[in-house]
Protein backbone atom coordinates (compact mmCIF):
# COMPACT_ATOMS: atom_id res chain seq x y z
CA UNK A 1 0.00 0.00 0.00
CA UNK A 2 1.90 3.19 -1.54
CA UNK A 3 -1.10 5.45 0.19
CA UNK A 4 -0.72 7.28 3.81
CA UNK A 5 -3.10 9.43 5.77
CA UNK A 6 -2.26 13.10 5.78
CA UNK A 7 -4.41 14.60 8.97
CA UNK A 8 -4.34 18.35 8.64
CA UNK A 9 -7.83 18.30 8.02
CA UNK A 10 -8.57 16.13 11.64
CA UNK A 11 -6.88 18.96 13.50
CA UNK A 12 -7.68 22.47 11.11
CA UNK A 13 -9.52 23.67 8.13
CA UNK A 14 -7.40 23.39 5.27
CA UNK A 15 -7.89 23.14 1.40
CA UNK A 16 -9.72 25.36 -0.98
CA UNK A 17 -12.22 22.98 -1.64
CA UNK A 18 -12.84 22.15 1.81
CA UNK A 19 -16.16 23.41 2.59
CA UNK A 20 -16.81 21.64 5.51
CA UNK A 21 -14.24 22.36 7.64
CA UNK A 22 -12.43 20.30 10.61
CA UNK A 23 -13.65 16.76 10.17
CA UNK A 24 -15.64 16.10 13.61
CA UNK A 25 -14.20 13.64 16.16
CA UNK A 26 -16.09 10.84 15.38
CA UNK A 27 -15.64 10.87 11.84
CA UNK A 28 -11.94 11.01 12.49
CA UNK A 29 -12.46 8.16 14.34
CA UNK A 30 -13.71 6.23 11.47
CA UNK A 31 -12.00 7.16 9.03
CA UNK A 32 -8.66 5.86 10.81
CA UNK A 33 -10.06 2.71 11.12
CA UNK A 34 -11.15 2.22 7.61
CA UNK A 35 -7.62 3.23 6.53
CA UNK A 36 -6.11 0.97 8.59
CA UNK A 37 -8.32 -1.76 7.55
CA UNK A 38 -8.13 -0.85 3.92
CA UNK A 39 -3.62 -1.21 4.50
CA UNK A 40 -3.19 2.09 5.22
CA UNK A 41 -0.48 1.99 8.09
CA UNK A 42 1.02 5.41 8.27
CA UNK A 43 -0.22 8.75 9.45
CA UNK A 44 1.86 11.64 8.75
CA UNK A 45 0.75 14.91 11.15
CA UNK A 46 2.20 18.35 12.53
CA UNK A 47 2.16 20.35 16.01
CA UNK A 48 0.97 23.20 13.43
CA UNK A 49 -1.54 20.81 12.67
CA UNK A 50 -4.26 22.24 15.38
CA UNK A 51 -5.32 19.09 17.14
CA UNK A 52 -4.54 16.71 14.49
CA UNK A 53 -2.10 15.17 17.26
CA UNK A 54 -4.34 14.60 20.06
CA UNK A 55 -6.99 13.52 18.15
CA UNK A 56 -4.72 10.46 16.49
CA UNK A 57 -3.65 9.82 20.26
CA UNK A 58 -6.73 9.70 21.67
CA UNK A 59 -7.71 7.22 18.83
CA UNK A 60 -4.63 5.26 18.99
CA UNK A 61 -5.64 5.09 23.13
CA UNK A 62 -8.65 3.25 22.43
CA UNK A 63 -7.70 1.14 19.18
CA UNK A 64 -4.93 -1.49 18.89
CA UNK A 65 -4.09 -0.16 15.10
CA UNK A 66 -0.25 -0.03 15.86
CA UNK A 67 0.01 3.04 12.99
CA UNK A 68 3.03 4.26 11.68
CA UNK A 69 3.29 8.01 12.74
CA UNK A 70 5.19 10.80 11.03
CA UNK A 71 4.99 14.51 12.72
CA UNK A 72 7.17 17.83 12.62
CA UNK A 73 9.13 20.04 14.58
CA UNK A 74 7.80 23.80 14.33
CA UNK A 75 10.33 26.84 14.42
CA UNK A 76 11.21 27.29 17.56
CA UNK A 77 13.44 28.15 20.96
CA UNK A 78 16.70 26.51 21.26
CA UNK A 79 15.50 25.39 24.57
CA UNK A 80 12.10 24.40 23.57
CA UNK A 81 12.74 21.40 20.86
CA UNK A 82 12.67 18.82 23.36
CA UNK A 83 9.82 20.04 24.97
CA UNK A 84 8.19 20.55 21.43
CA UNK A 85 9.18 16.81 20.96
CA UNK A 86 8.56 15.33 24.18
CA UNK A 87 4.91 17.32 24.21
CA UNK A 88 3.73 15.55 20.09
CA UNK A 89 4.56 12.20 21.65
CA UNK A 90 2.51 12.62 24.85
CA UNK A 91 -0.53 14.00 22.77
CA UNK A 92 -0.22 10.81 20.33
CA UNK A 93 0.06 8.42 23.10
CA UNK A 94 3.39 6.91 21.42
CA UNK A 95 6.64 6.45 22.76
CA UNK A 96 8.18 6.83 19.93
CA UNK A 97 7.44 7.71 16.40
CA UNK A 98 8.35 6.17 12.76
CA UNK A 99 9.50 9.45 11.50
CA UNK A 100 10.02 13.03 12.96
CA UNK A 101 11.02 15.84 10.34
CA UNK A 102 11.56 19.34 10.48
CA UNK A 103 8.76 21.23 9.15
CA UNK A 104 10.12 24.62 7.93
CA UNK A 105 13.38 23.92 6.42
CA UNK A 106 14.73 27.44 6.91
CA UNK A 107 14.50 27.54 10.31
CA UNK A 108 16.96 23.95 9.97
CA UNK A 109 19.24 25.95 7.81
CA UNK A 110 19.40 28.66 10.59
CA UNK A 111 19.95 26.70 12.82
CA UNK A 112 21.81 23.44 12.48
CA UNK A 113 22.20 22.22 16.24
CA UNK A 114 18.70 21.41 16.03
CA UNK A 115 19.82 17.87 14.55
CA UNK A 116 21.85 17.45 16.82
CA UNK A 117 18.73 16.64 19.19
CA UNK A 118 17.38 15.02 16.14
CA UNK A 119 20.68 12.37 15.98
CA UNK A 120 20.02 12.56 19.97
CA UNK A 121 16.16 11.35 19.75
CA UNK A 122 17.34 8.24 17.39
CA UNK A 123 20.22 7.12 19.32
CA UNK A 124 17.60 6.91 22.08
CA UNK A 125 15.12 4.66 19.74
CA UNK A 126 12.47 7.57 20.39
CA UNK A 127 12.74 8.32 16.74
CA UNK A 128 13.21 6.00 13.42
CA UNK A 129 13.86 7.90 10.55
CA UNK A 130 14.91 11.33 10.69
CA UNK A 131 14.04 13.95 7.60
CA UNK A 132 12.53 17.13 6.49
CA UNK A 133 9.65 18.71 4.45
CA UNK A 134 10.95 20.45 1.91
CA UNK A 135 9.40 22.55 -0.77
CA UNK A 136 12.46 23.19 -3.51
CA UNK A 137 14.66 21.49 -4.86
CA UNK A 138 17.51 23.62 -3.99
CA UNK A 139 17.25 22.30 -0.72
CA UNK A 140 17.87 18.39 -1.65
CA UNK A 141 21.02 20.02 -3.03
CA UNK A 142 21.76 21.66 0.00
CA UNK A 143 21.64 18.35 2.06
CA UNK A 144 24.07 16.48 0.10
CA UNK A 145 26.03 19.85 -0.30
CA UNK A 146 26.82 19.84 3.28
CA UNK A 147 26.80 15.63 3.69
CA UNK A 148 23.53 16.30 5.95
CA UNK A 149 22.49 12.28 7.53
CA UNK A 150 18.92 11.96 6.80
CA UNK A 151 16.37 9.32 6.35
CA UNK A 152 13.22 10.49 5.14
CA UNK A 153 11.86 13.18 3.25
CA UNK A 154 8.72 14.62 2.23
CA UNK A 155 7.93 16.90 -0.84
CA UNK A 156 5.33 18.19 -3.10
CA UNK A 157 5.00 15.96 -6.33
CA UNK A 158 2.04 16.23 -9.08
CA UNK A 159 0.63 16.18 -12.39
CA UNK A 160 1.51 19.75 -12.36
CA UNK A 161 4.52 19.86 -9.84
CA UNK A 162 6.93 17.76 -11.10
CA UNK A 163 10.24 19.96 -10.01
CA UNK A 164 11.96 17.36 -7.49
CA UNK A 165 11.87 14.68 -10.47
CA UNK A 166 15.34 15.14 -11.21
CA UNK A 167 15.89 15.08 -7.28
CA UNK A 168 14.26 11.33 -6.80
CA UNK A 169 17.18 8.95 -7.60
CA UNK A 170 19.66 11.07 -6.32
CA UNK A 171 17.27 10.24 -2.64
CA UNK A 172 16.85 6.62 -3.62
CA UNK A 173 20.45 5.90 -4.34
CA UNK A 174 21.18 7.27 -0.79
CA UNK A 175 18.47 5.34 0.87
CA UNK A 176 15.92 8.19 1.69
CA UNK A 177 12.72 7.21 2.24
CA UNK A 178 10.68 9.37 -0.20
CA UNK A 179 7.24 10.69 0.63
CA UNK A 180 4.94 12.78 -1.47
CA UNK A 181 2.33 14.99 -1.15
CA UNK A 182 0.18 17.85 -2.32
CA UNK A 183 -0.96 15.41 -5.37
CA UNK A 184 -4.26 17.37 -5.76
CA UNK A 185 -2.49 20.89 -5.35
CA UNK A 186 -4.57 21.54 -2.38
CA UNK A 187 -8.09 20.93 -4.78
CA UNK A 188 -6.49 23.49 -7.47
CA UNK A 189 -6.77 20.13 -10.35
CA UNK A 190 -10.59 19.97 -9.91
CA UNK A 191 -11.09 23.07 -10.31
CA UNK A 192 -13.16 24.15 -13.92
CA UNK A 193 -10.59 25.94 -16.22
CA UNK A 194 -12.94 28.15 -17.31
CA UNK A 195 -13.29 29.90 -13.70
CA UNK A 196 -9.75 30.87 -13.88
CA UNK A 197 -8.47 34.26 -13.47
CA UNK A 198 -5.66 36.18 -12.45
CA UNK A 199 -1.84 34.42 -12.16
CA UNK A 200 -4.42 31.54 -13.34
CA UNK A 201 -5.26 32.50 -16.37
CA UNK A 202 -1.98 30.92 -18.25
CA UNK A 203 -3.07 27.72 -16.68
CA UNK A 204 -6.31 27.10 -17.72
CA UNK A 205 -4.59 24.98 -21.06
CA UNK A 206 -2.93 22.92 -18.76
CA UNK A 207 -6.06 22.35 -16.63
CA UNK A 208 -8.31 21.89 -19.34
CA UNK A 209 -5.90 18.92 -21.07
CA UNK A 210 -5.83 17.23 -17.78
CA UNK A 211 -9.81 17.24 -17.50
CA UNK A 212 -9.77 16.21 -21.24
CA UNK A 213 -7.52 13.28 -20.39
CA UNK A 214 -9.97 12.14 -17.82
CA UNK A 215 -12.76 11.77 -19.76
CA UNK A 216 -11.19 10.19 -22.46
CA UNK A 217 -10.32 7.16 -20.28
CA UNK A 218 -13.12 7.36 -18.50
CA UNK A 219 -11.13 7.62 -14.95
CA UNK A 220 -11.75 10.53 -11.86
CA UNK A 221 -9.68 13.53 -11.64
CA UNK A 222 -8.80 12.31 -8.52
CA UNK A 223 -7.49 8.78 -9.70
CA UNK A 224 -5.45 10.23 -12.63
CA UNK A 225 -3.47 12.49 -10.26
CA UNK A 226 -3.45 10.15 -7.28
CA UNK A 227 -1.99 6.91 -9.71
CA UNK A 228 0.26 10.02 -11.52
CA UNK A 229 2.32 10.12 -8.01
CA UNK A 230 1.83 6.23 -7.16
CA UNK A 231 2.96 4.95 -10.34
CA UNK A 232 6.47 6.48 -9.89
CA UNK A 233 8.53 3.66 -8.83
CA UNK A 234 10.79 6.20 -6.03
CA UNK A 235 7.80 7.19 -4.34
CA UNK A 236 7.39 5.16 -1.50
CA UNK A 237 4.42 6.76 0.26
CA UNK A 238 1.39 9.05 -1.43
CA UNK A 239 0.49 11.48 1.60
CA UNK A 240 -3.49 11.80 1.00
CA UNK A 241 -5.39 14.52 2.68
CA UNK A 242 -8.90 13.37 4.14
CA UNK A 243 -12.04 15.59 5.01
CA UNK A 244 -14.74 12.89 5.09
CA UNK A 245 -14.68 9.24 5.16
CA UNK A 246 -16.37 9.15 1.71
CA UNK A 247 -13.14 11.24 0.42
CA UNK A 248 -11.15 8.48 2.00
CA UNK A 249 -13.12 5.71 0.03
CA UNK A 250 -12.88 7.47 -2.75
CA UNK A 251 -8.72 7.53 -2.74
CA UNK A 252 -8.79 4.08 -2.02
CA UNK A 253 -10.57 3.00 -4.76
CA UNK A 254 -8.92 5.10 -7.29
CA UNK A 255 -6.18 2.45 -7.00
CA UNK A 256 -8.23 0.67 -9.27
CA UNK A 257 -7.62 2.69 -12.35
CA UNK A 258 -3.55 2.69 -12.16
CA UNK A 259 -3.97 0.56 -15.42
CA UNK A 260 -5.43 2.80 -17.31
CA UNK A 261 -2.96 6.06 -16.33
CA UNK A 262 0.15 3.85 -17.04
CA UNK A 263 -1.33 4.28 -20.78
CA UNK A 264 -1.01 8.05 -20.24
CA UNK A 265 1.50 8.83 -17.97
CA UNK A 266 3.78 10.62 -20.76
CA UNK A 267 1.00 12.67 -21.98
CA UNK A 268 0.87 13.53 -17.79
CA UNK A 269 4.35 14.32 -17.61
CA UNK A 270 3.84 17.30 -20.29
CA UNK A 271 1.59 18.93 -18.39
CA UNK A 272 4.47 20.20 -15.88
CA UNK A 273 4.33 23.78 -14.60
CA UNK A 274 7.41 25.66 -13.87
CA UNK A 275 5.29 28.37 -12.47
CA UNK A 276 6.01 28.83 -8.52
CA UNK A 277 3.14 31.08 -7.94
CA UNK A 278 1.20 28.48 -9.47
CA UNK A 279 2.15 25.43 -7.97
CA UNK A 280 2.97 26.19 -4.21
CA UNK A 281 -0.26 26.73 -3.11
CA UNK A 282 0.96 29.57 -0.31
CA UNK A 283 1.94 31.76 -3.11
CA UNK A 284 -2.06 32.25 -4.16
CA UNK A 285 -2.41 34.88 -1.48
CA UNK A 286 0.11 36.67 -3.11
CA UNK A 287 -1.49 36.94 -6.36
Amino acid sequence: MKLGLGTVQLGMDYGINNTEGKVLKEEAFEILKVAWNNGIDMLDTSALYGESEYVIGQFLKDNNMPFKVISKLPPCKADDIENRFSESLKKLNKESLYGYLVHHFDFFRENRYIWDFFQKAKLQKKVDKLGFSLYYPQEVEYLIREDVEFDMVQLPFSVFDQRFSGALKVLRDRNVEIHVRSVFLQGLVFKNALTMNGIFEQFKDKLSSLHSISQDINVPISALCLNFAVLNEYVDKVIIGIDSLSNLQENINALSYQDRVSDVYNSLLNLNEDNENIILPFNWDKQ
